[in-house]
């Protein structure tokens, strides 16, 4: 029972997981085609029911990881099942963070990241967020593919990647991330003064109040 709810939650999130890095990775053409297509998007997954479910989903999905990784006889792991349980476990550690980052923004400030809030945070702490944005975004793709596959076959319906599949579609993706991450940091056009956004001045004030962190205008 629990690898069913464990499938059906994962294949819920994966929805946005795909739709999200599909919005990242157009962060390479630009701020307007980022902005716009995250604009449309948000319509579908910030709509309240549907944002709901999905953060339910999440919760129910990585609680059930973690629950069976403590009931559960242990076994020994694949090289593809190590990683993709490594994947987790980082996602694990910094989701939670993430979603108050670029939501908590939105929910009670009514000010969102776009574009400019990423861009913001590069420029502040490139030495962080650039791997950050990367480890993160990597991580999402390989657990979402291969745990996709892995929820259709317990569902009835075994469609997994094959290895070698799965290592092209993630080192794919690791491309389009870099080339993503290229566009926040202004590699390719100017970005603007992304320090005077309004992400960038809630950010400041935050970190300058709560926690006594100081970033330069």
């Amino acid at each position: 029972m629990l690898k069913q709810i464990q499938a059906v939650s994962g294949l819920t999130f994966a929805v946005f997981l795909a739709l999200h890095l599909t919005n990242t990775w157009l962060a390479s053409l630009g701020p307007g085609v980022y902005d716009g297509m995250q604009g449309v998007l948000r319509t579908f997954y910030q709509f309240a029911p549907v944002e709901a479910i999905l953060l339910a989903a999440l919760a129910v999905h990585a609680s059930v990881g973690v629950l069976r990784i403590v009931v559960e006889p242990k076994r020994t792991l694949s090289t593809r099942a190590r990683w993709h349980r490594y994947a987790g476990f980082f996602l694990l550690l910094f989701i939670g963070g993430h979603i108050l980052a670029v939501r908590g923004s939105s929910w009670f400030y009514d000010v969102y990241p776009g574009f400019e809030g990423l861009a913001f945070s590069i420029s502040a702490v490139p030495g962080y967020f650039y791997p950050y944005y990367f480890l993160l975004a990597v991580a999402g793709l390989y657990h979402g593919l291969n745990g996709t596959g892995i929820a259709l076959s317990r569902l009835g319906r075994p469609t997994a990647l094959s290895s070698a599949g799965l290592q092209r579609a993630t080192a794919a993706g690791a491309v389009l991330t870099v080339l993503a991450l290229g566009g926040f940091g202004g590699w390719y056009y100017d970005v603007g003064d992304v320090r005077s956004s309004g992400f960038a001045v809630l950010t400041t004030r935050i970190a300058g109040e709560v926690l006594g962190v100081q970033i330069s205008p």
